[in-house]
């Protein structure tokens, strides 16, 4: 991959292997919507395609809860091992734990913005759905009964509380909540024998 420490994604592959919902994919489309959202913008894409790649590391050890601090513990190890400069780290090390719609600080420097918008981004529209819906079973959130699958949606849609930075993901993101909410109300109406 163009411009990506192979390094890194060596790492990032090994520490994720097995991860059915925060996995590989995962970790690769954040890193092209840092990239697509970064275009034309004044940024560190070393810093933005680091902290895409390393985001989630530590999923598959952690959980969710608090992963962002873990994940960014992870990578100033990594980065620092793999001999990267101290404003890097740190720069990626912020990315990370301000990335999570479940905690962390709330970004503060343009890279931050983009990786929570890109993160973001994943977890809306057609992909979303999925990994919100093999989240919930694999977490024993959701039985697999279709009939449940309404609240499963309507979760999603409840997280979608915090701001995105980009005017990009912004409309993006609209756009996504739209096929969400459209797919819930056909999801309910096939449900109730309406359609």
């Amino acid at each position: 991959m163009e411009g990506v420490d192979g390094r890194v994604l060596r790492y990032v592959q090994e520490r994720l292997r097995g991860e059915r919902v925060s996995g590989l994919d995962h970790s690769l489309r954040v890193l092209r919507w840092c990239e697509r959202l970064a275009e034309d913008r004044d940024v560190d894409l070393e810093v933005l395609r680091l902290a895409g790649l390393l985001h989630d590391v530590s999923i598959p050890e952690s959980g969710r809860l608090r992963h962002y601090d873990v994940s960014a513990e992870m990578a100033v190890e990594l980065l620092r091992e793999l001999g990267y400069g101290e404003e890097i780290v740190e720069a990626v090390a912020h990315c990370i734990r301000a990335h999570s719609r479940y905690g962390g600080p709330d970004p503060q420097t343009p890279e931050a913005e983009i990786l929570y918008d890109a993160d973001f981004l994943d977890y809306l529209g057609a992909i979303g759905l999925l990994r919100g819906v093999l989240r919930a079973l694999v977490e024993g959130e959701y039985s697999g009964d279709v009939s449940e699958a309404p609240g499963v949606l309507e979760a999603i849609l409840r997280k979608y509380k915090r701001p995105l930075h980009t005017e990009e993901a912004r409309g993006i993101a609209e756009d996504r909540l739209r096929f969400l909410e459209a797919f819930l109300g056909r999801l309910r109406a096939e449900l109730e024998l309406r359609v």
